[in-house]
């Protein structure tokens, strides 16, 4: 099977504003030069690349991964090559992420997990999701990862949010055990793996907010598997007044103190996923090898972090406190 190409290999335009571009230049070592330069060279290695099937070349899409490592080719490859992986081997979170699915626009008229339409003081887009309206007795982990990618699939086709990266607002409030206990090994490592990994993201901020004390030894758990750089950016909050003083609840649903009514948040964010519904899942016509994976990539995954081991060690420590649940209640 020949690759094939998904989108035109487009000669880049730069539409950012001066002041993303400044931006770009200081953080991300982004200038005309470079960019052209990377984006060649990315073009060129996809092109070398047999077990990649097809694919898109065009400078949105690449432009994401480059933009997470600073315009380190090697590294940006990398990130891709893990992120087509991932979509090709789990299909049952990357695929047909249709905004229209029942059980997706449920959980995005509950408010689950919604990108929040004004921008904070940095100019990010804060990705709010408030946990407590997942309900374990009729969604799945794969309705909740597939919530979660729909979200930052669509930000990442604004270049905006490629340079500028995310601000997070997770409201933990009425968490429960079973909502985690719905969790196996393997999806906890594919979680870990493709969350932080896997999707070209540029997490800048992540803040916790009414972490039920219960869920203290996860939380540091799960810390604990991820990267020092994603671990300092964690911050927990046990109330609105601590959290404003790292985000402008201005931007967050009024029940925050916000300007805008969480109904108001939910519809614009309805109306930017039916926007960019038609990109979103034009992904699923990207195609890997069904051959086995390199040496090379397979050395990489054995290096991961989150291996199926700690993901045991996580879902036993579930399983007693929910025991001691039980037994309180």
């Amino acid at each position: 099977m020949r690759q094939e190409i998904i989108g035109l290999e487009d000669d880049y335009s730069c539409r950012l504003s001066k002041e993303l571009q400044d931006l770009s230049k200081r953080e991300l070592q982004e200038d005309g030069k470079k960019r052209r330069k990377a984006l060649t060279e990315v073009r060129k290695w996809i092109k070398s690349q047999s077990h990649i099937k097809k694919v898109r070349l065009d400078s949105n899409f690449l432009l994401r991964f480059l933009r997470m490592q600073k315009f380190e080719v090697k590294e940006s490859c990398e990130i891709l090559d893990k992120y087509l992986n991932m979509r090709w081997q789990h299909p049952s979170w990357f695929q047909n992420l249709d905004c229209r699915d029942p059980k997706l626009a449920e959980l995005i008229s509950m408010g689950y997990i919604i990108a929040l339409p004004d921008r904070d003081a940095h100019g990010r887009r804060v990705i709010y999701s408030k946990a407590g309206a997942f309900d374990a007795n009729r969604f799945n982990t794969s309705d909740m990862m597939r919530a979660h990618i729909l979200t930052f699939e669509t930000l990442l086709n604004d270049e905006e949010n490629q340079v500028r990266g995310f601000t997070y607002v997770l409201d933990e409030k009425s968490v429960t055990w079973n909502q985690l206990s719905i969790w196996t090994p393997s999806e906890v490592s594919k979680a870990f793996s493709c969350c932080e990994r896997a999707l070209p993201m540029r997490h800048r901020e992540i803040h916790f907010l009414n972490l039920p004390w219960t869920m203290t030894i996860v939380f540091q758990f799960a810390k604990s598997l991820l990267s020092e750089k994603i671990r300092k950016r964690f911050q927990t909050h046990s109330n609105i007044e601590s959290l404003g003083q790292q985000v402008d609840v201005a931007v967050l649903p009024s029940e925050y103190g916000g300007n805008r009514s969480i109904e108001e948040c939910i519809q614009l964010w309805k109306e930017e996923l039916e926007e960019n519904r038609t990109r979103v899942l034009s992904l699923d016509q990207m195609r890997m090898s069904t051959e086995p994976v390199n040496e090379h990539l397979q050395l990489v995954r054995k290096k991961s972090r989150h291996d199926s081991g700690s993901g045991c060690q996580m879902l036993g420590v579930v399983g007693s406190m929910r025991k001691m649940e039980l037994q309180v209640d």
